[in-house]
Order: C-alpha cells, then structure tokens, then sequence
C-alpha cells in the first residue's frame, strides 16, 4: 500500500511540474545594440508589493516594500530601471551579451510569460534578381527574387511594386510573373524589405516581358489627320506665295508695256 501511495504521489508530482513547464511562454523581444529595451510583466489585479527581475538564473533586479529597497545587480546596476508601479523593467544601452532570458516575479508569483531578447541589425539594400537566368521575352514564365542576408534582421516582411504604383505586402522574397498582356505592360519592378526597425528598397529592375505598347486606332486616325492637314497648309501656303509672285510679275509686265508706249507716242 505505501508503495502503491508513493507511487501515485510521485505521477501526481510529475504531472503537476509537466503541467507548469507546458504552461511556460516565452515571448521573443527584439532590440538593436546600443539602444533601450522594455519588458512588461503581465498585469496582475492586485496592488504590487514586490518585484524580481531575473536574466537566466541570475538575480537583476529586486524590491520588496518596507522590506529591500530596489536594488540592482551585477553590470546592470546603472544601466537598468525597474517601475515598482507596473514591475517594467528598462535596460539601456544594449549590447550583444544581453541576449538571454528574462523572467519576473511579481507578488511572490513567478509569472509565466519570459522573454528571449534577441538582438537584431538593419536590413540589408536589397537586390532583384530573375530566375530562371535564361529568362527571356519569349519564356512563358519566370520567378524574380528579393535577394539580401536577412539572418541578422530579425523577422522581415517583403513588399513588390510595379513601376510607380503602390507598395504591396508578401510573405515570400519571390513572386512569379508570367508573360501576359498585363506583365507586357509594366516596365519595372521593385522589391522592399522591412524589420521593426528598418527599410531599404532595391533599384528598379527592367520587366523581361515588357513591350511597348502600341498605339491604338483613335491615335492612328488623329496622327493620319495632323499628317494630311500639315501637307494640305504647306501647299496652299506654296500656291499662294506662286500667286503673288505672279500678281507682281505681271504688275512689273504691264508697267514695262506702259513706259515703252508712252516713248513711242513722243517720237
């Protein structure tokens, strides 16, 4: 019986401590070296009496009122405030070693929420590039990718655009286009990437498939109309130059006639 007890006290243990570890979230918190990161607690209902802020399995931070003043520890002694209010915690000037977990006692309570602080650059200027490389006008279709190291940046988003429209969200660094009237039309794309803290674009890439369009009827018509109204106005304008340089001719003709009989009357 007591062996039977003892086993059923060890399996309730064990179930219990596998039911706490499961409830753990861990919640990923970026930062950039060099500036402030801030970490809240999950609210609690009740008035906060004490505080204790842990990095791993070490103490940071730790106030309890009329009891230990706040006091901070290790290298965060001056880099670090904690609000006894709210229990938020503030550590400035980041630095790549910061980069481990945090966890919180609120009320004698450890909380199950901790944070895994991961420090994060800037995005790399992206480059586009068309796959397959043999891509052609006459292939029916090709990929282009959004190419940049983006190990570094943290999670990231990608936005496509066409020419000097809008910007569009994907979740992928590659889009397919295919050789159709539509893609026909667009002369460039662009690609964007974005972390929480940065953006960069690429240049514009020329579109494979891209024609240019052609004219339609309506702009046929109308050049076809300038056209033959232009020769019409130059040959009139010729004429009427020819009429008047007739008109004088035949005005200096008959002036000539005149003089001559006049001479001819005197003799």
């Amino acid at each position: 019986m007591e062996t039977s007890a003892g086993f059923w006290l060890l399996a309730v243990l064990l179930l219990v401590g596998f039911t706490q570890a499961q409830t753990v979230e861990t919640v990923e918190k970026y930062f950039r070296v060099g500036e402030t990161l801030q970490l809240s607690p999950q609210p609690v209902s009740e008035r906060i009496y004490s505080v204790v802020w842990k990095y791993g399995k070490y103490l940071l931070a730790e106030w309890v009122k009329d009891q230990i003043p706040l006091t901070y520890y290790s290298r965060f002694n001056g880099q670090t405030t904690v609000n006894t209010g709210t229990g938020v915690l503030e550590i400035r000037n980041m630095t790549a070693a910061d980069t481990r977990l945090y966890s919180v006692e609120i009320n004698n309570r450890v909380q199950s929420q901790v944070y895994k602080t991961v420090a994060i650059e800037a995005v790399p200027e992206p480059e586009l590039e068309v796959k397959p490389l043999v891509c052609s006008s006459t292939s029916e279709r090709c990929k282009l990718v959004c190419e940049g190291d983006v190990s570094k940046a943290g999670p990231v988003k990608y936005f496509w655009k066409k020419d000097d429209g809008e910007w569009e969200k994907s979740g992928k660094n590659t889009v397919e286009i295919i050789n159709d009237a539509e893609t026909q039309r667009v002369e460039t794309f662009s690609c964007r990437i974005k972390n929480l803290f940065s953006e960069k674009e690429s240049n514009a890439f020329s579109n494979v498939f891209y024609r240019i369009k052609p004219a339609n009827s309506d702009d046929l018509h109308c050049g076809l109309w300038v056209t033959t109204l232009g020769a019409v106005m130059r040959s009139l304008a010729i004429l009427a130059l020819f009429v008047v340089v007739v008109y004088f001719w035949c005005q200096k003709l008959q002036t000539g006639c005149k003089c001559r009989k006049s001479d001819d009357d005197a003799v």
